[in-house]
């Protein structure tokens, strides 16, 4: 969820950020306090790791479209994301163009992808 300054500054005009946290399991606990319809995790949380926070709130909040942000370009994380249940991948290079993008995409039901 924790972005950073010029990523979210690129979202408010377009989406309501309601939490940054540091933490995977900080994640956890945002989801079940303020609901968001899109939550995007950094892969390399602390604590709890972003594909273990994912499941969990997927688990419990299957509505929630979970975006993974990541500096790895490597194929099988984003298949990991895909199996999972997420609804996209994007890479932090790319973030600043593709980041909305992304998001309105799981919006509409797509899964983001990046060209790896």
């Amino acid at each position: 969820m924790r972005l950073c300054d010029l990523e979210i500054a690129t979202l408010e005009p377009f989406f309501e950020i309601v939490a940054a946290v540091e933490d995977g399991e900080a994640a956890v606990m945002s989801v079940e306090e303020h609901k968001p319809d899109i939550v995007l995790l950094d892969v390399s949380l602390p604590i709890l790791r972003a594909f273990d926070a994912a499941r969990q709130i997927l688990a419990k909040h299957p509505e929630i479209k979970v975006l993974f942000v990541s500096n790895y370009a490597e194929r099988a994380y984003v298949e990991a994301a895909i199996e999972m249940g997420a609804a996209g991948y994007v890479l932090k290079s790319r973030a600043f163009t593709e980041l909305p993008n992304a998001i309105k995409a799981a919006i509409s039901g797509e899964f983001y992808r990046p060209a790896i």
